[in-house]
């Protein structure tokens, strides 16, 4: 199979889009599969052994991190001397929308990934009013592709009461020897967030909790716009480390030397941090809100709390740190739960997907 991969995010940026990229890259190479990848911004040419075409862009307000492309004069060339089967679009915005109108014009079957809440954003960056525009502009650009795909049942149901059609569910995997209580360096932590550090995932209650529980040790790990003020706040607690952002063993070994992981994100559409903590073997701490309410089985592999409910948020911590024969139940059930979410499930039943749409397009347009 041939994709060409369009995306708003890819490295040097690292978050969930692109480590699900990364991810679906070796799967497409261990698989005999070629790819191409068209990226908004600058970085690497090559990964993983397939080709990245680069499109110069510009920041977006809402999320500095992303880089809008609103013009991709050459992609309609890029689509024709690729000649790619499917093109996926990975959390579509300008540059996917680009990637969408050269598709249709080419009769190429499109798979449409929501992968990042960005209407949900404008009202925590202070545009509540962009709010409904961006939804409906989202639904009109998802509407339009062959297949659209949600990380988890609950966001596919949101999703389809908001109007957006054709949504299947395509989950994430989860490296389990990468990501292992095995990791364990022995620098114990209580309380662990990985994380943007930013006002939609709600960082502020992070540091509600520290300041609450001056006798546990709080470390967050992440970057972000919210990082300065969170520095401001807690640089004086003794209590808490701020790491900035990790990778590899680092980032590993802490979520592996962590007691509880404390997610109190509203906006998630799934939460690739909550599951790389569950393969630690950490039980969760959330909100039920998002893809994380899809992850996290309460009573089972940790606890959630209402969007609105910071005090029950901080007391189900409490809880789960007093009660060390629930907290270590469920750190092994958070593991085992993990252990079956594997990427080259994930993915052979979305290239399984791409098959199909590739059978289905071709008997629509009568092509052999």
């Amino acid at each position: 199979m041939r994709l060409v991969i369009v995306t708003e995010t890819f490295l040097p940026k690292m978050d969930g889009i692109v480590r699900t990229l990364l991810h679906l890259l070796e799967h497409l190479a261990g698989g005999g599969h070629d790819a191409l990848v068209v990226a908004a911004g600058s970085g690497p040419d090559r990964v993983r052994g397939f080709p990245i075409q680069r499109v110069a862009g510009v920041r977006f307000p809402l999320y500095p991190e992303l880089t809008l492309a609103p013009i991709a004069p050459r992609l309609g060339r890029v689509l024709d001397e690729f000649q790619p089967d499917v093109v996926h679009l990975a959390g579509p915005a300008v540059l996917g929308a680009a990637g969408l109108v050269a598709a249709r014009r080419r009769r190429l079957p499109t798979a449409a990934h929501f992968q990042t809440d960005i209407p949900a954003y404008a009202g925590y960056f202070g545009y509540p009013w962009l709010t409904p525009m961006l939804w409906r502009y989202l639904l009109a650009l998802h509407n339009r592709c062959d297949a659209n795909y949600a990380p988890t049942p609950r966001l596919r149901g949101a999703l389809q009461a908001r109007g957006m059609r054709n949504v299947r569910v395509s989950a994430r995997g989860v490296d389990s020897d990468a990501f292992s209580p095995m990791h364990r360096n022995g620098k114990r932590t209580d309380l662990l967030y990985v994380g943007r550090v930013s006002p939609e995932k709600n960082v502020d209650w992070l540091a509600d909790l520290a300041e609450a529980m001056p006798d546990r040790t709080v470390r967050i790990v992440g970057d972000g716009p919210g990082l300065p003020g969170l520095r401001r706040r807690l640089g004086g607690w003794p209590n808490v480390a701020i790491s900035g952002a990790l990778y590899g063993q680092d980032l590993a070994e802490a979520y592996a030397s962590a007691k509880l992981f404390v997610f109190p994100s509203h906006t998630e559409t799934f939460g690739q941090t909550v599951q790389e903590a569950m393969a630690s073997g950490l039980p969760v701490i959330g909100i039920r809100a998002g893809g994380v309410a899809d992850l996290v089985q309460p009573g089972h592999t940790g606890l959630l709390a209402e969007p609105d409910d910071r005090e029950g948020f901080i007391g189900a911590v409490h809880r789960l740190l007093r009660d060390t024969q629930s907290r270590d139940r469920m750190a092994v059930e958070a593991r085992r739960f993990a252990e079956a979410r594997t990427w080259t499930a994930v993915f052979d039943s979305l290239l399984d997907d791409y098959l199909q749409l590739i059978s289905d397009k071709r008997s629509i347009h009568g092509k052999s």
